[in-house]
């Protein structure tokens, strides 16, 4: 008994002490912890300082302004020239300090910078605080690019105005000193008047080629600097060496100066070893080479690069030329499109007028179908009581390998049949040939809407049976006649018909027509419902545009609902479309009533 507690005691004692170095270890781990704390704190605050330090040691104006022109931060160098309070919970307009104006003054480079969006830069001179101010003015932008302010560096340039007023007095005096002295030198000294000449000659003639050059030079760098087009200068590692103010602008860099960056990733952002890079391809052919390159951004650029030689036929840089050709490549597509539409709607015209002929081709042959049809119905009379007879005296024969038992009900069937197949084929053709027959009466036919909306019905009769088993047209009761074109009109409601039927998803899916008159606005109304696949917000506001068209690979030729718009105003009518997306759509023509006239 005393040996187990004597164990007990000593494992007891032997948990406690790891106890204590578990607690001990942990404890050391917390202050680590806690340590390493303190250092990120002291990194981040000594970030924050720097970048603090470095903005308000800039010796160049900073202000930063939102798009209200309330100056929301500014640098030292900013708040001690503009004379600016102190911005925490102020707000101070930024013409108030940059112009002494109460409002914004007309024409103001940064106001055009918060309404394009795009960056200006101006000297002005600020009477108020007489300097004279470079001010480069930067679109801000937030994560979403909508744009929410501006910032300006400002820099004084008065001194450097000064220095040129300065140096240009100085050289006006000069010459007016050089002047004197060739004239006192003339005086005092004729014998030197060749050589005074001569000098004079030299001099003038020197200024004038340094002028010159001077001037080519400036108009040179405003040329390069004008041209919209990239222009950049390579080294043959193909290293950006300078680059124009369009291209500075397009890659954020300065316009003068190497950057080091290569120019597969500073202008087009592609891989070095790109097949279509022209860059690559001049190095190698050592000739003039370009290529249509389409960015990753979705733009399309037409790259031209020129190589650079020196005596001995090396290339020691390149030129390349980078236009922007995007809108030109989605206008020729827009243009080719546009043009397949017109040529699908020439072909429609086409069909239109075939309609007519092919309507006649068929009523010759239906008119003999009907004709014999009524011919063959006599005959059966005649003949029906003989083979009722010759049935009854010998017994079951057959008539066309059919039991005369079968034939004696049947062919009475089959005859009418064939009768209202032709009456049948020959409303479709009535109706086909006055769809297709060229408008000659004006719009002031008068037009039974329930006898059209029949007549569509005949015609798609097809077309309704190939799309839906759930086709349904609600008649209206004592609608008035309205005053119109009924071929026009039955255009419109077999075209919206139509549509409706395309839209189906499946076949079980129903296109509800109906007729009503509204006797309050006196007018007659006719309604197409689907239950289609709808359309979406943009459809919608765009479905009566010219060649606008969401069935271009089925044939659509974005003309129909244009049209048909057209035609409804024509008559003093509307028509409206509701529909949402995935749940169908409703077309309402409104026609005024005859009545209502």
């Amino acid at each position: 008994m005393k040996l187990t507690e004597q164990q007990t005691a000593g494992s007891e004692k032997k948990s406690r002490a790891q106890l204590i170095r578990e607690v001990e270890n942990l404890r050391r781990l917390i202050a680590d912890m806690e340590q390493e704390h303190r250092k990120t704190d002291e990194l981040i605050l000594q970030s924050v300082h720097n970048w603090q330090e470095t903005f308000n040691n800039i010796t160049d104006m900073i202000t930063i302004h939102d798009k209200d022109f309330n100056i929301i931060h500014a640098n030292k160098a900013a708040e001690k020239i503009l004379g600016l309070p102190f911005l925490q919970g102020a707000r101070a307009k930024c013409y108030e300090h940059y112009h002494g104006e109460s409002s914004p003054p007309k024409g103001c480079p940064s106001c055009t910078c918060l309404t394009t969006g795009k960056p200006v830069q101006f000297e002005k001179f600020e009477p108020h605080l007489n300097k004279y101010l470079e001010i480069r003015a930067m679109p801000q932008f937030d994560s979403s690019q909508q744009l929410i302010g501006v910032i300006h560096i400002v820099r004084d340039i008065t001194e450097r105005k000064q220095m040129e007023e300065a140096l240009r007095k100085a050289h006006d005096e000069l010459e007016i000193r050089v002047r004197k002295r060739t004239a006192e030198l003339v005086v005092a000294n004729e014998g030197l008047l060749t050589e005074v000449a001569e000098r004079r000659k030299a001099e003038s003639a020197l200024r004038e080629s340094e002028s010159k050059f001077k001037k080519l030079s400036q108009e040179f760098s405003v040329l390069l600097d004008a041209i919209p087009d990239n222009i950049v200068l390579l080294s043959p590692d193909l290293e950006v060496l300078w680059v124009n103010k369009a291209a500075a602008s397009e890659l954020g860099k300065k316009a003068t100066g190497s950057s080091g960056q290569l120019c597969s990733t500073a202008c087009c952002n592609f891989a070095s070893n790109n097949r279509n890079c022209p860059k690559l391809k001049s190095l190698i052919s050592g000739r003039e080479e370009s290529a249509q390159i389409s960015s990753p951004k979705g733009r399309f650029l037409d790259v031209r690069v020129f190589p650079i030689a020196d005596e001995s036929g090396s290339i020691k840089s390149f030129i390349e030329i980078a236009r922007d050709i995007t809108m030109k490549v989605r206008m020729e597509e827009e243009t080719r499109i546009i043009q397949a539409k017109l040529i699908h709607a020439n072909k429609m015209t086409s069909l239109g007028t075939l309609v007519s002929g092919v309507a006649h081709e068929i009523n010759n042959p239906n008119t003999f179908i009907k004709s014999n049809a009524q011919l063959f119905s006599k005959i059966w009379k005649d003949v029906a009581p003989i083979l009722e007879k010759y049935h009854r005296e010998h017994g079951e024969f057959l008539l066309g390998g059919l039991p005369y038992s079968e034939i004696r009900g049947l062919g009475p069937e089959v005859i009418k049949g064939i009768d209202e197949g032709s009456k049948r084929i020959q409303l479709i053709v009535d109706n086909l040939r006055d769809f297709a027959r060229p408008e000659k009466a004006n719009l002031n036919g008068r037009v039974n809407i329930n006898e059209l909306v029949n007549a569509a019905r005949s015609i798609l009769s097809n077309h309704i049976n190939k799309y839906t088993i759930n086709f349904q047209f609600m008649e209206g009761k004592n609608i008035p006649l309205i005053r119109g074109s009924s071929q026009q009109i039955e255009q419109v409601i077999i075209n919206l018909i139509m549509n409706s039927l395309q839209a189906l998803k499946q076949k079980k899916d129903a296109v509800r027509v109906s007729t009503s008159y509204n006797s309050k606005a006196k007018t007659v109304r006719i309604k197409i419902k689907d239950e289609g696949i709808g359309m979406t917000r943009d459809t919608l506001e765009r479905i009566t545009e010219p060649f606008y068209t969401t069935k271009l690979e089925q044939g659509g030729t974005g003309l129909g609902l244009s049209i048909s718009y057209a035609i409804i105003k024509d008559h003093n009518g509307s028509l409206e479309f509701m529909s949402r997306h995935g749940k169908g759509t409703t077309a309402t023509i409104s026609l005024p009533a005859v009545d209502s006239e």
